[in-house]
């Protein structure tokens, strides 16, 4: 499969970061991530928010920056990202963390989500 890539006229970037949804009250990861991406998606295309996707858990959310030209940029793009996802999050009883993986919640018993991760 060939891959065609466009030149840049100079350095950009594009950040990632995913989210883990815990509940509030357990601390427990929690399979929140279809609620919280069905309400941001209100109002967009195809009902999908174009910055906030599935990610493979349905305990994981992951955000994403446009084509960014500084770290600057990217920091504010992934802040008001965050802000929608954690407004929709704090108005479920669930909370938002970012670790490499949860310090004690057994991921097996994770749901899948709804439709398969994809790369941005």
């Amino acid at each position: 499969m060939q891959i065609d890539f466009a030149s840049s006229e100079r350095c950009s970037l594009g950040v990632e970061v995913e989210l883990e949804v815990v509940d509030r009250t357990t601390r427990e990861l929690a399979s929140g991530a279809s609620e919280i991406l069905a309400e941001l998606g209100q109002g967009h295309p195809n009902a999908e928010h174009p910055k906030a996707k599935h990610e493979l858990l349905e305990s994981t959310v992951e955000i994403i920056t446009g084509i960014c030209q500084d770290v600057g940029e990217a920091k504010a793009d992934l802040s008001a990202t965050l802000a929608e996802v954690q407004a929709a999050a704090n108005s479920r009883g669930l909370a938002l963390m970012c670790s490499g993986t949860h310090p004690f919640s057994d991921w097996a018993p994770s749901t899948s989500a709804p439709t398969p991760a994809t790369c941005a």
